[in-house]
């Protein structure tokens, strides 16, 4: 008999932590205007077509500004001799913050650092070898709410329907 009140403690505190931690993914899910331009920005400079997401309707509608711009990127490359790759850039740093909030605009201020990313792997060997070169981001991104998911709108990095 007692030794079913010795466990019982411990059945508790396993019962309080899985509660627990059910509630923090849930909270750390939740899409925020930081975690989309911060995905929205490491997309981009990956050249991924996945960046098309994160856009507004407007910029959005038929897929084209990300096509246009990812073809833009597959032609650079061609005429410099390289694969698209070797366009490629990761951040290795990367800081965003909120300079104009709102309930449905934001503003935002992103900085970092990138660096050429042909693969991930060479890129982190080149980081600590101290191989390579770092290139520094300073961008500010409009955020609209639409519906309830944030999306980049105006023209992130310079991307625009016209261009």
């Amino acid at each position: 008999m007692p030794k079913k009140l010795d466990i019982a403690p411990l059945l508790i505190v396993i019962g309080i932590a899985v509660v627990l931690q059910l509630a923090l993914i849930g909270l750390d899910s939740r899409e925020t205007p930081v975690k989309v331009a911060k995905a929205f920005a490491s997309d981009y400079y990956y050249l991924d077509a996945d960046m098309q997401d994160y856009l507004c309707e407007d910029l959005a509608e038929d897929g084209e500004l990300v096509s246009n711009y990812l073809m833009s990127k597959e032609k650079e490359a061609y005429q410099r001799g390289l694969g698209t790759n070797y366009l490629r850039h990761m951040f290795t740093k990367m800081h965003v913050s909120v300079v104009e909030p709102g309930e449905d605009k934001m503003t935002v201020h992103l900085t970092g650092t990138t660096r050429v990313c042909i693969n991930p792997a060479f890129m982190m060997v080149g980081r600590l070898f101290g191989i390579g070169q770092n290139y520094s981001v300073d961008e500010t991104l409009e955020l609209v709410k639409e519906g309830k998911k944030w999306r980049v709108c105006g023209t992130p990095f310079g991307l625009s329907p016209e261009a």
